[in-house]
């Protein structure tokens, strides 16, 4: 089989969208519903969250995914999670009367409507990351029933959201497009070992003459894993880079790398 190409979803319809503005009376009701949720938003695993849902849409494969044979990497669709939500995913232009001229949305939920818009300015691997943000919000956060998203390319650093609402929806995006257990088996067969610490020895493989610069960025630094997550070689191995394969950015990447401890840097 080949495998659905996430960026040109099987179920989608293109629109134009604009998002209907919050009166002062229904952004106050929101603002102490969601002020309610706070509460108990830390207490959500977005990892446990993510795999379950995984683990629902491969169990219905055989409706989801009629007469076809399913890889572990086919429930990484937010496409067909949206779909088996009863969300229509919708593209199109995404504006609001309060964005500021020239800026516009990047994704859109109307849980109401069942409807989840994500905006057509995106690249293909903006709008994979910002609809299972969005499909974050929607297994995690039912209290949220119209949202809105700005722009994003993936997993955020240094700098993560104030809300824990979207730490989350962010965190479930990451571990929905590359779930644990694949990205260590993916890691394994390319780069033949289990984990990679930062040394002279490892820098060189990935870098060549170059390696002094990741051996000399601080401890703290996401150097190594960017590197490690767009590595097209190591020790003679070729393969295909890991962002690639799960069709993320290279920050996504190498901020699942550091979560699962797949790399670790010197100390």
């Amino acid at each position: 089989m080949v495998r659905h190409n996430c960026s040109t979803p099987r179920k989608n319809t293109t629109c134009s969208v604009r998002v209907p503005p919050r009166t002062p009376y229904l952004a106050f009701l929101l603002a102490v519903r969601y002020s309610a949720q706070m509460i108990v938003a830390p207490t959500i695993d977005p990892e446990k969250c993510a795999r379950d849902l995984q683990l629902e849409l491969w169990d219905r494969q055989c409706s989801l995914w009629p007469g076809e044979l399913v890889t572990p990497l086919d429930v990484c669709d937010p496409w067909v999670a949206a779909h088996y939500l009863d969300f229509t995913v919708k593209e199109g232009q995404l504006s609001s009367p309060t964005m500021r001229a020239g800026r516009e949305l990047g994704g859109f939920i109307n849980r109401i409507g069942g409807v989840i818009a994500v905006s057509e300015q995106l690249s293909p691997r903006s709008k994979r990351f910002t609809l299972a943000h969005e499909v974050g919000h929607v297994v995690m956060h039912p209290g949220i029933h119209h949202h809105r998203e700005i722009a994003m390319d993936g997993m955020t650093e240094p700098y993560e959201p104030a809300d824990p609402k979207e730490r989350q929806a962010n965190h479930f995006a990451g571990c929905f497009l590359v779930p644990a257990k694949q990205l260590r088996r993916a890691f394994n067969a390319a780069f033949g070992v289990e984990s990679l610490k930062l040394t002279d020895d490892v820098a060189f493989e990935l870098l060549g003459a170059n390696f002094t610069s990741l051996m000399n960025s601080a401890y703290d630094s996401p150097a190594f894993s960017r590197v490690v997550a767009r590595a097209p070689r190591f020790r003679g191995r070729h393969f295909q880079p890991l962002h690639d394969l799960f069709q993320v950015s290279v920050t996504t990447m190498a901020i699942r790398l550091r979560q699962t401890g797949l790399v670790r840097s010197v100390g």
